[in-house]
């Protein structure tokens, strides 16, 4: 899922370069409606000067001829004085409230099926002419709307016809016959009056002229917002493409990954695809830094880069994270989960076998991880619902985690992230989240598990093993927590607690009179790296102020390959403190006998692995029990097998003088409460 930030980033372009195209549209739009609007109110205007004259000329007609209607004239005898008072001896109509014509002078009459609109006045009534119609539509305005051409044809041809400039411009071009409604005071008759609108080219070329005029006005803000719109959208981009820029390849960035990743997994068309995010990791960069350079190592992730771009397809994305860390996420061709594999595996071989010959002279690797993405079927069922909820950063951790838990033995390894990867992430990080509390809460409790002599059968000592008892998850095994503490090296504080409790229960054992058995506690390798081990385990247990030979302190034998000196040193030191210390684990992996020879251990504990396989590899085990036995008594050290489980494994033992034996068929780990009961029965 996208942050908040990465949101504010990717909608950066839209944010800053839709509202200024915006702005300028609906500027551009507004001046050509204000254009259209000025050349209508020009046209309106001219026409109205005119119109308007008519008008008023009309209105002393209707005067005299009502005047001589009222004197007693009859109607045709007032039309026939009529034409003593209009202007050019124009045509009169007179007809009846209904239209019908009663009375026209002239050869042309009202056509009443045709009526004119004004918008000059409203009580100004018009209709065409029977004859000539209408030259432009319904309105007179419409008569400007000719081309530029028609109205300046000539303007450089006066010498030629011989036409002064004012002759010229004079020169009517549109005509239009009309009759014009007069009103009379008798309202049984309507009285119309025929009239002659003309347009000289003068009044048509004002109106062009003065638009001319407003474009060249509009057109400097349109330009001017035209400019800063298109600035507007380069720096857009320019900022877009420092803020997805990779300082050290030069290409993409991670924001960019995230952003381009999560709007091709969340279109609808890309819900039934399959989809893999790949962690692309180069082996050992800064190794190939330290010997050829950093500059060296930055081309190199150039190079790269540049290779992996060049392959990114159509629905992909591409991009490096940090380091030599490379995130791919691309589409992958099939119809199940197995031939998505087949596919993935097989691109992502031949993009490591080729990123392998960017140094041909140069042995880098790389190896991936690999979260599949499959097709994505909504709750109910269906394939039309895009995919939500989508985490790129997630994705790629499923990927990143799978890469580090695979086989690093392998040249070019590939490991697919699974739920079990997963489950074992969150146990890893619940483990890591609560114990600190649980340390404080005294939630690890201590374990003891017997130590019997097999020639007499009696309880001779115990080791002591921890035991996570959660309050929110109950009991939970070594096995689940001690490899976590290992890798976050809290075994040291766990090392610590067990001592200061074993110590503690000696104490409580020697004031309450019980019968004391020896304790051996293990003692992890990460301690011994620490400076003044032995000074401080010296601590640990005066606090309480058990006798120190009641502790025996267990190194396991991998502890040996680490410093020998700091090792030797510190074990001398613990012996000197009184402390009894034996090596765990011997035979657990490759023993060292030098180990033995260099180290003055008191007690060797065998691995119970020697007593187990077929039969060939028992009695060949048992041979080497009975040398190392022989071999740890000639070093005057007590031995100790664990893991034994069988009667006939201690009837060996105990023929070959093995001091003690720690297993299953003697005791499990119990409590201490049980622990000293055992003890009371048979030390």
């Amino acid at each position: 899922m996208i942050g908040v930030k990465d949101k504010r980033f990717g909608k950066l372009g839209r944010k800053r370069i839709w509202p200024s195209i915006l702005m300028f549209g609906l500027f551009v739009c507004v001046c050509v409606a204000a254009f259209s609007f000025l050349i209508y109110l020009c046209a309106v205007c001219i026409m109205g000067t005119k119109i308007s004259g008519h008008y008023e000329e009309a209105l002393q007609v209707s005067a005299v001829f009502s005047e001589l209607l009222d004197n007693g004239e009859t109607a045709e005898e007032a039309a026939a004085q009529m034409q003593n008072y209009v202007v050019g001896r124009k045509d009169i109509c007179l007809t009846d409230q209904s239209g019908r014509i009663l009375l026209v002078t002239g050869d042309s009459q009202p056509d009443f099926d045709l009526a004119l609109k004004f918008d000059i006045k409203q009580d100004v009534a018009a209709v065409a002419d029977s004859k000539s119609g209408l030259v432009s539509g319904q309105t007179f305005a419409s008569m400007f709307r000719m081309p530029a051409k028609d109205i300046f044809a000539g303007a450089f041809e006066f010498d030629d016809q011989g036409k002064t400039r004012a002759e010229w411009m004079d020169e009517t071009i549109i005509r239009q016959d009309y009759w014009l409604r007069a009103p009379l005071k008798n309202d049984d008759y309507l009285l119309y009056i025929k009239y002659n609108l003309q347009a000289q080219r003068q009044d048509i070329a004002y109106v062009y002229i003065l638009g001319f005029a407003a474009i060249i006005i509009l057109l400097i803000p349109v330009i001017l917002l035209f400019v800063n719109t298109l600035r507007s959208i380069i720096m857009q981009r320019r900022m877009a493409q420092l803020i997805y820029l990779d300082t050290v390849t030069g290409g993409r960035n991670w924001l960019y990954f995230r952003n381009s990743g999560h709007r091709i997994l969340t279109r609808l068309r890309n819900s039934r695809k399959a989809f893999a995010m790949v962690d692309l990791h180069l082996e050992r960069y800064n190794n190939y830094r330290a010997c050829y350079g950093v500059k060296a190592g930055e081309e190199l992730l150039e190079a790269m880069s540049g290779f992996l771009s060049a392959r990114v397809g159509k629905n992909e994305a591409f991009a490096r994270n940090e380091g030599a860390d490379f995130g791919f996420l691309i589409q992958c061709a099939g119809e199940n989960e197995q031939e998505y594999r087949d596919y993935c595996v097989k691109r992502v071989r031949s993009l490591l076998a080729e990123l392998t010959g960017l140094r041909p002279d140069q042995k880098i690797r790389f190896h991936a991880g690999v979260d599949l993405i499959p097709p994505y079927i909504a709750e109910d069922g269906k394939w039309y619902h895009a995919r939500k909820n989508v985490d790129i950063d997630e994705l790629y951790t499923y990927a990143n985690a799978a890469r580090h838990e695979s086989d690093e033995t392998q040249e070019q390894r590939i490991a697919f992230f699974d739920q079990d990867m997963l489950g074992r992430q969150k146990w890893e990080r619940w483990v890591e989240d609560n114990v600190e509390a649980a340390l404080r809460n005294e939630e690890f409790q201590v374990y003891l598990q017997p130590k019997y002599n097999p020639a007499t059968g009696k309880l001779v000592g115990a080791e002591a093993l921890v035991r996570w008892v959660s309050l929110s998850t109950g009991l939970i095994t070594p096995g689940h927590f001690i490899p976590i503490f290992e890798r976050t090296g809290f075994i040291t504080k766990l090392d610590d607690y067990m001592i200061s409790h074993v110590a503690r229960l000696q104490a409580e054992w020697m004031i309450q009179g019980k019968k004391m058995i020896p304790i051996s506690v293990n003692v992890s390798r990460a301690h011994f790296a620490q400076e003044g081990l032995a000074e401080h385990i010296c601590q640990l247990v005066d606090a309480y102020g058990p006798s120190h030979e009641l502790i025996e302190l267990e190194v396991t034998e991998s502890a040996f390959f680490d410093d020998k000196d700091i090792l030797v040193e510190t074990v001398k030191q613990l012996k000197a403190y009184g402390f009894r210390v034996s090596m765990d684990d011997f035979g657990a992996g490759y023993s060292s006998l030098n180990s033995l020879k260099d180290i003055p251990l008191d007690v060797l504990k065998l691995d119970g692995e020697f007593f187990n396989g077929d039969e060939d590899g028992v009695r060949r085990g048992e041979i080497v029990v009975k040398e190392a036995i022989q071999l740890a008594k000639n070093l005057n050290m007590s031995v100790v097998a664990e893991g034994i489980e069988r009667k006939e494994q201690v009837d060996f033992l105990a023929s070959q003088d093995c001091d003690m034996i720690q297993g299953f068929y003697y005791a499990k780990p119990m409590p201490i409460d049980e622990f000293e009961k055992k003890v009371e029965k048979d030390a």
